[in-house]
């Protein structure tokens, strides 16, 4: 009976140790069970990127594929708000792996056309705010009061009209952003529905409509033109904008937070969908993180942004987005 026992316990310790050598493997091959390690992995992938959000990705990927030899990561400047032809791509060609968006709303827009993405975090921010000339700010005051949508909205319905420049809402992130605070002011709420864009209606074309607003390709560089003190009353821009055409240095400038405050929060999105695969994603991930780390995040205002963003500001989903998008290319001219 002993020597049974003996080759019974026998047979249970070296099971033991075989199970334990492949979860060794497995964590050598593999960051944990299931999950591809890019460090072990050779994979090369794709991330697109938002054009104001490009430059800084750019040099985070050429210090990444530095320091990871086998995991390399090239940068795609996005072309369209939605990259769609990027991730619907032929069968033979896989898509990148992951997107930096100019806004979680423009996440949410793109899924609900169908595009799989995971809840992304924020890798950076750059909050909306008011731009004008000080001298043709301080005539704006003296006739109407503090600068606020209630003022504007004022000078929108007097006989002189209102001239307020944003960015186009059909093709970037910050006039979908100017159109979020406008109605989250005027339902006074700080999450914001499709409903709230109906009910805010009247008074969003009161305040946009009849000219009184409109989108020049690139608002902020024509207001830093010799032509920008004829462009218009008031701008609203992201500030990464204003910095991009160093209005934020120009001392004849004033630059002020809107409110409700809306903040870009830039999430870079995580490919879920039709040929994704688990070594992209853990390459994805870890460079992710390397974009979240310090060294990165304090150099993001060497490119006119600021640190990533948490939830905070004005809120909308997809849906609001796509109405306020239909709502604008009906409005706006």
């Amino acid at each position: 009976m002993q020597p049974n026992r003996i080759a019974f316990f026998g047979i249970i310790g070296l099971a033991v140790l075989i199970v334990a050598g492949m979860i060794a493997g497995t964590f050598f091959l593999f960051g944990s069970v299931g999950e591809v390690s890019p460090l072990q992995t050779e994979v090369d992938i794709e991330v697109v990127a938002a054009p104001v959000v490009y430059p800084w990705v750019e040099q985070a990927a050429r210090q990444f594929n530095q320091a990871n030899p086998k995991t390399q990561v090239t940068v795609i400047e996005a072309s369209e708000l939605i990259p769609e032809s990027k991730f619907r791509t032929a069968s033979s060609q896989a898509p990148p792996a992951a997107w930096i968006a100019e806004a979680g709303f423009v996440v949410d827009l793109a899924k609900s056309k169908g595009l799989a993405f995971d809840n992304p975090p924020s890798v950076a921010g750059s909050a909306m705010a008011w731009g004008a000339y000080t001298d043709k700010l301080e005539q704006f005051t003296q006739s109407y009061g503090d600068l606020n949508w209630d003022s504007l909205h004022t000078k929108a319905t007097s006989p002189s009209g209102l001239k307020l420049v944003i960015s186009s809402p059909q093709n970037t992130a910050e006039g979908i952003a100017a159109l979020m605070s406008a109605t989250a002011f005027t339902v006074n709420a700080d999450t914001i529905s499709s409903s709230d864009v109906s009910s805010a209606n009247n008074w969003l074309t009161e305040t946009f409509g009849d000219r009184n607003a409109y989108a020049p390709p690139t608002p902020a560089q024509s207001f830093a033109s010799v032509q920008g003190r004829t462009l218009g009353d008031v701008g609203l821009l992201s500030m990464a904008s204003w910095r991009s055409a160093k209005l934020d240095q120009n001392p004849n400038f004033t630059l002020v937070s809107v409110e409700p405050a809306v903040i870009l929060d830039f999430p870079m999105a995580i490919w879920t969908g039709s040929r994704a695969t688990p070594e992209a994603q853990a390459a994805a991930r870890a460079f992710r993180d390397f974009l979240l780390e310090a060294g990165q995040q304090s150099r993001l205002t060497e490119y006119g942004l600021d640190p990533a963003a948490g939830q905070s500001g004005v809120q909308a989903d997809g849906p609001t987005a796509d109405r306020l998008q239909a709502w604008a290319a009906r409005v706006l001219r």
